[in-house]
């Protein structure tokens, strides 16, 4: 096996140079983003098998591996934990050292808001240096640049295969079926299947072959190496794809090994993940679900969550672009394309989005 660190500014720019470098069997092995110099940094270390397709045998090893020493690099758990005691004690130092009588009132209370919303002190650190002794800088153009956002519509997303990962209970299957349909009302004519790969949980499937057959959408289970194989010399021009949840210990790159599941070129991997985790948690799933075709976040369950400051935390850490917001138990009008307006509001007011989304870039329903 080959083994490469990788370093960058964000994640995407990390991930496109182990693709060009290791192509698109490269296997993450570990995420790291830190600060370098104040500015943010990226560090992957990444693997290419000597095979395109691993033996079963050395994809059990590898699992074993991963599962030993938390999916990175032997030390790394330990590490882990001595730098987040480590960076506890620093930001309790430098935290009243942050003058924010440097801010304009303005700047002062949003920033203030966002702190009882559970933004991390790193987070509000970095807009605070951004914004001292400059009262004309608006802190939603600073969130800009930290929370990026791409709309899940047709346009922004033409990729023909669209998978959805995410801890158990997320939403990843709900979610799916409201894309579907409402892709489906912005595109009749293009041919779309829903796809099932989580062969644990019946549940999940039965839902999604049930709304399969009422929306009168193809359905295919997808149980062994062959079904994927198959999948992609269909004539779909868009598949919706439901992956496993996982359980503790395991993560998505060493699945898709295991299984000999080809997501490479024109696949997108979208992460349902909802405010109710702590931020500790939503970084593990980041973790637990990394893998190169990892493309957006898709935040369900707003409506029962009473913090929004993980979205800024997490768009902070990974640098992946918002694209959807759901919220509410339809399946026909709770689903919204992401845009600032409307995630800002989330943030700032907990106003719902309008499942309508923006005039121009709306999902019909």
């Amino acid at each position: 096996m080959r083994v490469k660190t990788f370093r960058g500014p964000d994640t995407r720019t990390v991930l496109k140079q182990i693709r060009a470098e290791l192509g698109p069997d490269a296997v993450i092995l570990s995420t790291q983003t830190t600060r370098d110099g104040g500015k943010p940094s990226c560090e992957i270390m990444a693997a290419l098998e000597p095979t395109a397709e691993a033996s079963s045998d050395q994809a059990s090893l590898r699992s074993e591996a991963v599962r030993d020493t938390g999916g990175t690099y032997p030390g790394w758990r330990q590490m882990h934990q001595e730098w987040t005691c480590l960076k506890e004690h620093l930001f309790s130092v430098l935290k009243p050292q942050t003058d924010y009588n440097l801010l304009s009132p303005r700047q002062r209370q949003a920033l203030e808001y966002l702190e009882r919303e559970e933004v991390l002190p790193e987070v509000a650190m970095h807009l605070w240096r951004s914004m001292k002794n400059t009262p004309e800088k608006s802190i939603l153009e600073e969130l800009r640049g930290i929370v990026a956002v791409k709309p899940w519509t047709g346009r922004y997303w033409p990729e023909k295969l669209h998978a959805f990962a995410g801890p158990h209970g997320a939403g990843k299957t709900s979610s799916l079926l409201r894309l579907a349909l409402n892709l489906r009302r912005e595109y009749p004519n293009r041919r779309i299947a829903l796809a099932n790969a989580d062969q644990h949980h019946g549940k999940g499937r039965l839902l999604l072959q049930h709304y399969a057959e009422l929306g009168e959408f193809p359905f295919v289970d997808l149980r062994t190496p062959d079904d994927w194989r198959q999948l992609l010399h269909e004539p779909h021009d868009m598949v919706f794809i439901d992956l496993p949840g996982l359980p503790t210990g395991e993560y998505l790159d060493t699945w898709l090994i295991q299984k000999e599941i080809p997501l490479r070129s024109n696949c997108a991997v979208h992460l349902v993940l909802s405010p109710h985790y702590s931020t500790t948690s939503l970084q593990g799933f980041i973790k637990k679900f990394q893998v190169p075709a990892l493309s957006s976040l898709i935040w369900t369950k707003l409506d029962e969550a009473e913090t929004f400051g993980s979205l800024v935390n997490i768009g902070y850490f990974t640098r992946l672009p918002v694209s959807a917001l759901s919220f509410g138990a339809s399946l026909s009008s709770s689903l919204a394309v992401a845009d600032h307006q409307n995630l800002w509001k989330l943030v700032f007011t907990h106003r719902m989005p309008s499942a309508n989304g923006s005039s121009s870039e709306r999902l019909l329903h």
